[in-house]
């Protein structure tokens, strides 16, 4: 696959299905709000309100329960949740974006 069309994959539909992923079980599972959220992903809380409410597109959603199915964003949850580091939580969404499985069905 080519770089370029990757790396737009990435930006436009996997790291957006990603965050929904992780902002769903932030959101359900340990009642974190909008705010804390948009803290722990970098992101302004607008965009985890879209996120929570199903406000994006059907190809992010696709992933998104892709996602969620597999359990890909589990360690991210947890990680956040136990409060480790930002740059570890970073490193392990980016790795998470490098998916093969994930740019195969993006």
């Amino acid at each position: 696959m080519d770089a370029d069309l990757s790396r737009k994959k990435i930006q436009k539909l996997v790291l957006p299905a990603i965050r929904v992923a992780i902002a769903e079980e932030l959101s359900k599972k340990y009642d974190y709000t909008q705010e804390e959220i948009a803290k722990k992903l970098g992101v302004v809380q607008v965009a985890v309100s879209k996120y929570l409410n199903g406000r994006y597109s059907k190809e992010i959603e696709k992933i998104a329960d892709y996602i969620k199915s597999k359990g890909l964003a589990n360690n991210i949850v947890l990680n956040t949740v136990n409060k480790e580091s930002k740059e570890k939580i970073e490193n392990e969404i980016m790795a998470l974006c490098e998916n093969k499985e994930l740019l195969s069905i993006a």
